[in-house]
């Protein structure tokens, strides 16, 4: 068992675009209802216990949302390839609501309410509307985790060059599929005007049962693109008032719209820059692997970041940035000052220290400290799972414990004293933390392929195992041990 299930699901290009979608949706519900069972047990099945007031609240801006996107999907859908998407991607939604919900099948309905199907793809988004509806935390919470760690690699004078991505989650949350999703939609649905097929007609992502976008955004496009985020805090409560249920899709049915349409990282930042709905505030990095060119010097284009809070965007092209430092790293501070100002973080560092600072931050040191041992795959690896808080006095954080596996590249909160005071909020014990590592080259993004890793590191620290943790939290599905290796596809991971 490699920690991974995998799904691959392709439609004829000869089908009408919306018959493509919904059938794409149920076929997905059929072969892995299964696994969305244990992991709607896993994630949802409390959510709402004792959240009354959030959840009714939850439940009217989703139904909002949900009519605003249909209606303009409906009026737009034939003159605007954005809404085209829009109106696929809930279509799609439809054919997945309809299987796991046990409804008759028929490809013309549309999601109008709160499914259970649209608890998976609409995660990322609830981490913000959490907060944005002042939910009263408890285990059940899925804003307990905002950080995940993002890296981009030159290597060897530009002999290769990698994107990776540890996502940090809650251990429940470790049933993982690697989707392929091959849909010949066209920019338009008409026989009239622009047929051509979309330069995103195949996604390769890192993924969940029932999740028909990634959750982690750890993407790879027909396009030539590789993306990824992580995500930003917001501390500034005054935002949370241009959260507007008509404003636009949410950021799952956007950044999807984007992956399908973008041909660019530039045009990637412009498509997903359209309509800002405030939910699932995230750093982006869009890389445009079709410009780079073994042992040519990172020219422009090739590496664009978007950092988003509720009523602002800023994207721009930091090439250079890659072409001078031979890096990037993403480790949930926003780099855009106008975006770390409006989101409050002055005030937090004030507070709290270096902690949620972008130069001195516990992962900001280590990645600038260790970016340069890394040469090839096995010591992207090594960086990308390291967590050795023990030894390394950058992961030592005001505290008691001073030492904190929290402060490094893959944090295991699970490791933490569940005595210890360690004076930053969210930080203390419970089952979380860095859960994989995904990661591709020059090579493997030419046949959209990635290599990954499911469970918490155990690299320098102990396998994870649920039976001797300790904790209760439902994990159906899960392996009893996560001590696995890379993996590649069906068969075994390449020799890269």
């Amino acid at each position: 068992m490699a920690g991974w299930a995998f799904l691959q699901v392709g439609s004829n290009s000869k089908i009408k675009d919306e018959i493509q979608a919904y059938a794409a949706g149920a076929i997905e519900g059929y072969l892995s209802r299964e696994l969305m069972n244990y992991h709607w047990e896993n994630m949802f099945a409390h959510y709402c216990d004792d959240q009354v007031e959030y959840c009714a609240m939850l439940d009217t801006f989703i139904q909002m949302n949900l009519k605003y996107s249909l209606t303009q999907a409906e009026k737009l859908k034939n003159t605007d390839p954005y809404w085209h998407m829009v109106n696929l991607q809930m279509g799609q939604l439809a054919g997945l609501s309809d299987i796991f919900d046990g409804n008759e099948l028929n490809y013309t309905r549309r999601v109008t309410t709160f499914t259970k199907a649209l608890h998976f793809s609409i995660v990322g988004d609830l981490i913000d509307l959490e907060d944005a509806f002042t939910r009263i935390f408890n285990p059940y919470s899925l804003n307990q985790v905002p950080p995940c760690s993002a890296f981009v690699k030159v290597v060897g004078k530009s002999k290769d060059i990698y994107m990776s991505h540890n996502t940090w989650s809650l251990y429940r949350s470790m049933l993982r599929i690697k989707k392929t999703y091959a849909f010949p939609w066209h920019y338009r649905p008409s026989a009239t005007g622009q047929r051509m097929v979309i330069p995103g007609h195949t996604i390769t992502m890192s993924s969940y049962p029932g999740n028909l976008d990634s959750w982690d955004h750890f993407i790879l496009t027909s396009a030539g693109l590789v993306l990824t985020d992580t995500s930003l805090p917001n501390d500034n409560i005054a935002l949370w008032s241009q959260v507007n249920p008509e404003n636009a899709p949410l950021t799952w049915v956007r950044s999807n719209v984007a992956n399908r349409l973008a041909t660019s990282a530039s045009e990637w930042a412009n498509v997903f820059s359209t309509r800002n709905s405030g939910t699932y505030n995230n750093q982006w990095l869009i890389m445009d692997t079709k410009l780079f060119k073994p042992g040519r010097p990172i020219v422009n284009e090739t590496l664009w970041i978007l950092e988003q809070m509720p009523g602002i965007i800023r994207a721009e092209d930091i090439s250079h940035l890659l072409r001078e430092n031979e890096y990037w790293a993403g480790f949930n501070a926003a780099y855009n000052k106008d975006i770390f100002k409006i989101s409050g973080q002055p005030a937090i560092v004030e507070k709290y220290g270096d902690y949620f600072t972008y130069e001195r931050s516990p992962r900001a040191r280590i990645f600038r400290r260790d970016q340069g041992n890394v040469t090839d795959t096995e010591s992207l690896m090594r960086l990308m799972r390291y967590n050795d808080y023990e030894n390394d006095p950058l992961s030592r954080c005001n505290g008691t414990p001073s030492q904190n596996p929290v402060c490094t590249i893959a944090a295991r909160y699970d490791l933490l004293d569940p005595e210890g005071h360690y004076g930053i909020p969210d930080i203390f014990y419970r089952p979380v933390g860095a859960i994989d590592v995904k990661f591709t080259n020059a090579k493997m993004t030419s046949s959209m392929e990635f290599i990954a890793i499911s469970g918490p590191t155990n690299d320098q620290q102990p396998v994870f195992k649920w039976s001797t943790s300790g904790f209760n939290d439902s994990h159906l599905g899960q392996p009893d041990t996560f001590n696995f290796g890379p993996i590649h596809g069906w068969g075994a991971c390449p020799d890269l």
